[in-house]
This record gives structure tokens, C-alpha cells and sequence, in this order.
């Protein structure tokens, strides 16, 4: 195993699309929770995110709330197939390839995402990461409570869960990879000593000429 450190984000880097947003229109679509007030506050905050002006809080309580008093067990179903019929069709094949070239080289790979634990550890698992960030999640008495567990893994909370886990497991930020979409993955692509912005938004790929940080556009098929 490699002393290198590969850090993926997931929405917009492998994904073609985000997968917070994409689960509570799944749960919309599905007669899961009510259309009108979801679809507005869905598209509310999935516009505040593009716009590095997310206030982290308030969207995972309102993400969280569709996981509120049930049990992992009652989710198993809803979650294999949201993984199935909506989140395989968003798996970039080419960022696929990016992730098998680092396996075969063996990397020790890390998938670091803003979205809730619950969401990533099944697309995790698909994608062959072993090792996740996210954002953690409250249960109380073996239900979820709707409400995150400590700090978000959203910009500079992902840094430090990331800088945390680095600690834990022998691995120095001067020696790894990140690759990201997103200016709110600035705080850590500032710190590792090679950031790689994957078909940036328009406030990274500027950071990113200014830094002359390497851009990789991937086709979206």
C-alpha cells in the first residue's frame, strides 16, 4: 500500500450531480414526504450550495429530516433503491477509471463528502472506498433524531474531520491528492499538496488558474 493519500469528494467529482439533493427528490418522487414544501427548500438550498453560500445547518436539518425516528433497518429498502435506480446512472465512468488507476497503483484511497453518513456509506461501498468522511449522524435509542452528529464535513469541517482521520491513520497532509468540484472544498484543497479540480464550478476553476491548480474536465455521458 502506498504512503499517498487520494481524497475524492463525491457530488459533482464522480457523481454527475449531487446526491443530498438527488435522495430528497427521490423521497419526493416516491411519496415519501410532502411535494410542494420539499421541492421548494430542495431548490432552495441546492442553489445556496453553487453558490458557496450554504448555511450547513439548516440544510442538514432539513436533509436529516427524512431519516427522522426511523431506524437504519426500516431504511435498508428505500436506500438500495435510491442507490439503484438513481445514483448508478449518476457514476461518472470516466471518474470510474480515475479511481481504478489509483487502486491498481495502490493508493490508499479516501472518499470525503459533505453529505450525510447515512447516503455515502452505500455509494462508498459501490464505488469500492473503504475509508469515508461525511457528516455524521445522530441515533438516539437505535432511531435517527434528525439532527447531525458534531462538526459538518462541509468546507472548513471537512478539513478538519479529514486532518482528524489523517492523525488517526499515519497519514500527512503534505502527501496526498484532492480531488474536488467545489470552492467549498477550498479550505482543504488549500492544504494538501495536490489539489486537482474535477469540472470546477466557476469560483474554483478561477481560484484554480490564479493558484495554477490542475483542471480535468471530464465528459458528462
Amino acid at each position: 500500500m502506498s504512503d499517498k493519500l487520494i481524497i475524492f469528494d463525491l457530488d459533482n467529482t464522480i457523481l454527475n450531480g449531487n446526491s443530498d439533493y438527488s435522495w430528497i427528490k427521490f423521497m419526493i418522487d416516491s411519496g415519501q414526504v410532502d411535494h410542494d414544501e420539499y421541492t421548494k427548500r430542495n431548490e432552495y438550498f441546492y442553489e445556496q450550495y453553487y453558490q458557496g453560500n450554504l448555511d450547513y445547518d439548516a440544510w442538514a436539518e432539513f436533509a436529516l429530516s427524512t431519516f427522522k425516528d426511523k431506524t437504519p433497518e426500516q431504511l435498508k429498502g428505500l436506500l438500495k433503491e435510491f442507490l439503484n435506480s438513481i445514483i448508478e446512472p449518476m457514476i461518472n465512468i470516466y471518474a470510474l477509471r480515475l479511481l481504478h488507476e489509483h487502486s491498481h497503483d495502490n493508493d490508499f484511497m479516501l472518499l470525503a463528502s459533505a453529505t450525510n453518513s447515512i447516503i455515502v456509506k452505500p455509494i462508498a461501498e459501490r464505488l469500492g472506498f473503504k475509508h469515508i468522511i461525511a457528516t455524521d449522524v445522530e441515533i438516539i435509542a437505535g432511531k435517527y433524531t434528525g439532527k447531525m452528529k458534531g462538526e459538518s464535513a462541509l468546507g472548513k469541517g471537512k478539513l478538519n474531520k479529514v486532518k482528524k482521520w489523517m492523525d488517526k491513520n499515519g497519514f500527512k497532509i503534505s502527501d496526498s491528492i484532492f480531488y474536488s468540484d467545489s470552492i467549498n472544498d477550498l479550505p482543504l484543497l488549500l492544504e494538501v499538496s495536490n489539489p486537482i479540480a474535477v469540472n470546477p464550478d466557476e469560483e474554483l476553476r478561477a481560484a484554480c488558474w490564479e493558484a495554477d491548480w490542475e483542471i480535468i474536465e471530464l465528459p458528462i455521458h
